[in-house]
């Protein structure tokens, strides 16, 4: 009997000078296949997509943020973490009260959200190291799973702290916009289109989308969009894939 054979996980290494090596090989590799993207990579420079710390703490913060302006957003998170002592900790999260979650400006469904992620959070201590070594989809699969966590989130989390080298997250509206302004495509383009364009970019799409991220910051001035309002994780039952913007160290 075969053995069944283990998916290879591509992802950005730690070391900065071997994730800056890698990071030009790819953008070398992208500009090459890709002419319109390569103008991009010629003006954006050196990709300077790195891993981030993740854990509870930032799908407390993505959780927090949903459907929130940046003001917003940072006033409750501000004052939740001065209930929880000034650092997310699953464990305090788990004993906080309705009267706090309702003192900081939570709403009931963001603190039930919360609640369920401390809770699967102590229930599996070793839950995100065990996403380190877990392939990609098997990542979206154990995030969705916890309610309150939608695909973009998950999406967020394998380019941002996992690191993965070839993730298309076609559920950010700002990677569509993208798509569709550079390749001259219109806006109603469906994904399968997008999906096939950017087979091309294998194995480094989520190279590709930090590119696009500074195409759109770099964009001739036109109808402003306001980075502050995101679209959000859908939030019928359990979240599921929604279409909110990362951008290099900008949090959800």
């Amino acid at each position: 009997m075969r053995a069944e054979a283990v998916p290879t996980i591509a992802a950005l290494p730690p070391e900065e000078d071997a994730a800056a090596a890698l990071l030009a090989s790819a953008a070398t590799r992208l500009a090459r296949r890709d002419p319109r993207l390569g103008s991009v990579v010629r003006r954006a420079g050196a990709c300077a997509l790195r891993r981030q710390p993740g854990g509870f703490p930032r799908l407390f913060q993505a959780i927090l943020r949903q459907q929130l302006s940046a003001k917003a957003a940072a006033t409750i998170s501000s004052r939740l973490l001065t209930a929880c002592g000034g650092i997310a900790l699953a464990e305090v999260v788990a004993t906080l009260d309705d009267a706090a979650f309702a003192a900081a400006g939570v709403s009931r469904q963001k603190r039930e959200y919360l609640r369920g992620l401390a809770a699967a959070s102590l229930a599996e201590p070793a839950l995100y190291d065990r996403l380190e070594h877990l392939p990609d989809d098997a990542v979206i699969a154990a995030l969705t799973a916890i309610k309150g966590i939608g695909g973009w989130t998950a999406d967020m989390y394998l380019i941002f702290v996992l690191g993965r080298l070839d993730i298309l997250p076609l559920g950010d509206l700002s990677i569509r916009v993208a798509m569709t302004d550079l390749y001259g495509l219109k806006r109603s383009t469906k994904p399968k289109r997008l999906m096939a364009l950017a087979e091309a970019w294998r194995p480094y799409r989520s190279v590709a989308c930090w590119y696009l991220y500074r195409y759109l910051d770099g964009r001739p001035a036109g109808p402003k969009r306001n980075p502050a309002k995101p679209r959000q994780e859908k939030r019928k039952g359990k979240a599921k894939r929604g279409g909110q913007r990362k951008v290099g160290g900008k949090t959800s």
